[in-house]
């Protein structure tokens, strides 16, 4: 039995003797009042049944009802004779076949009757033994706090490293965008629930960020950066849409189960794109400065379907647009990209 225990109590339900207890912590003799176990609803319920078999004694009584330990629900039989009552709680029984329950009732009565009888004829179990088994008893509970309280401080520690990593893998230190570790898997995962959709993605360049770090120094390249990735991230696209740094200045915009890709659509989310990120200066400590972008656009499930080559696609096209002049945006012409080496 996995959650189970077997006691003698007194007539106000204070543990006596434990016949055993699993885990021990349920049911400890001369500490453990049976009612404790109980929130405010099931010790009610327990409690009208125990107060049965004070009453009526010689006749054993039954309910179910849930412990605090685990939110455990146990079945209970409770048996009353003189100044002791014996009760056995098991978790098992509700799992049983209801002809098997009926079946398994009558043996645990009849196994609580011969216990109780054997206690009262032969006094079995004298002070001594009794206070033996409570020392024992005590020494393992003490243990068992003092090993899940160990266990608790290693879960805390390991908790607070896993979420340190997982924010580490998840989120650009710098920007608290989906950082370079990270962004093929979430791509990945919104790719996975509807693995045939059209998907669009982004790969943009900040033109000319390294003129803002000779000019006014890192810090305030970093100003720049973080001002850049939180207008990137609130950007009202209808989809749902992963925001990443990929790295340096370069960064990109995933959105997936797009109905459609043409040029209107190329055209309506770059404008988009200047509206909300472009058409407004940067303001950083040491003032405002002007924001430029070359954007390259490569798309899943019709480009390509490997993440890799989607990336490097949307890399390629960026990089055209670029050469294009800068501040504008490119779509990926596979013909153009298979020419690119016969062109040098």
């Amino acid at each position: 039995m996995s959650n189970s225990f077997f006691v003698r109590t007194t007539p106000q339900g204070l543990v006596q003797e434990a016949y055993w207890s699993d885990p021990v912590s349920l049911a400890i003799p001369y500490k453990t009042t049976l009612s404790e176990l109980f929130e405010e609803e099931s010790r009610k319920i327990f409690e009208q049944t125990f107060t049965k078999a004070l009453l009526e004694k010689h006749k054993v009584f039954c309910s179910h009802v849930t412990i605090i330990e685990q939110q455990l629900e146990l079945c209970f039989f409770i048996l009353s004779l003189e100044q002791d009552v014996w009760v056995l709680g098991v978790d098992y029984l509700m799992q049983l076949p209801p002809d098997l329950q009926e079946f398994q009732k009558a043996l645990l009565f009849k196994m609580i009757e011969q216990v109780a009888s054997m206690h009262a004829r032969y006094s079995l179990h004298n002070s001594q033994v009794v206070y033996s088994h409570f020392e024992q008893i005590q020494k393992l509970n003490n243990q068992l706090v003092n090993t899940q309280r160990e266990l608790q401080r290693a879960n805390k520690k390991l908790e607070a490293l896993n979420l340190d990593l997982n924010n580490r893998l998840v989120k650009d230190p710098l920007t608290g965008l989906v950082s370079r570790y990270q962004y093929r898997s979430e791509m990945q995962s919104v790719i996975n629930a509807h693995p045939q959709a059209l998907g669009l993605f982004a790969f943009i360049d900040i033109d000319a960020f390294k003129q803002i770090n000779d000019t006014y120094g890192h810090a305030v390249g970093d100003e720049y950066l973080v001002a850049f990735a939180k207008r990137l991230a609130s950007l009202p696209f209808e989809k749902s849409t992963i925001a990443m740094r990929i790295a340096g200045d370069e960064f990109g915009l995933y959105m997936h189960e797009l109905a459609s890709v043409d040029d209107e659509i190329f055209s309506s989310l770059y404008r988009k794109f200047e509206v909300y990120v472009t058409e407004r200066p940067l303001s950083t400590s040491i003032g405002e400065l002007a924001i430029s972008c070359s954007v390259g656009f490569a798309v899943y499930n019709r480009d390509t379907t490997n993440l890799f080559e989607l990336i490097e696609y949307a890399d390629w096209a960026m990089y055209q647009a670029k050469r294009g002049g800068k501040h504008g945006y490119r779509v990926f012409d596979k013909l153009l990209y298979d020419q690119r080496y016969s062109e040098q």
